[in-house]
């Protein structure tokens, strides 16, 4: 059964980065595993022992299994990505077969890409009943272009970098091209000492 519902699968930027090198770099297929979150982001990919041909790829079992025992969060292993090279981007009788090999109790995101940049991806859950969800869209999540905006606001508003005080010499003079620092009035406020009270008094 398959059912076309408003949901879609999102992807981090790096992993997405990670699969179209290593799409570039087989000759025929490869695949790999990743994590997903409950709001169905795939991240972490993660590339196994493999044993692939134009058409197909194997998975090294034990290496799949020393994995999934040493993962710290081996529930939120919930998604297969692998490429088809060449050839367009479609469900074959294989990967269905794996695909229904990875049955878990949740969900399994599963995606297909090509060496043209095309991608197809679904979502297959089996609990309480099997459910495939088919042609979702696959969105690439970037990292948050206006989170530098923010955090420089918030930078210049708590730090204060100010040049190193240099003594002035024996007769009262600064070092040259030393140039006053203009402090923030919290500073003052805050009962942070006055550096150049203190250089008046020494002098």
């Amino acid at each position: 059964m398959k059912v076309k519902q408003n949901l879609r699968v999102r992807i981090d930027a790096d992993a997405m980065e990670r699969i179209w090198h290593w799409t570039d770099l087989a000759a025929g297929e490869f695949s790999c595993l990743a994590t997903v979150t409950d709001d169905v982001v795939v991240g972490g990919v993660q590339l196994f022992d493999q044993v692939c041909t134009s058409a197909s790829t194997e998975l090294d079992q034990d290496a799949l299994a020393k994995f999934l025992v040493t993962h710290q969060q081996p529930e939120r292993v919930r998604a297969w990505i692998h490429s088809h090279g060449r050839l367009n981007v479609f469900w074959s009788q294989q990967d269905e077969a794996c695909i229904a090999g990875l049955a878990n109790d949740v969900c399994l995101v599963s995606i297909v890409v090509n060496k043209k940049r095309e991608w197809k991806a679904r979502i297959d859950i089996w609990q309480p009943f099997r459910l495939t969800f088919d042609d979702l869209p696959l969105e690439i999540r970037l990292p948050d272009q206006q989170l530098r905006g923010e955090c420089e606001k918030l930078f210049n508003a708590h730090v204060v970098e100010m040049q190193p005080v240099l003594m002035p010499d024996w007769r009262g003079n600064r070092p040259q091209g030393q140039k006053q620092q203009p402090r923030p009035s919290w500073m003052d406020q805050n009962g942070w000492p006055d550096l150049e009270d203190d250089l008046a008094d020494w002098r």
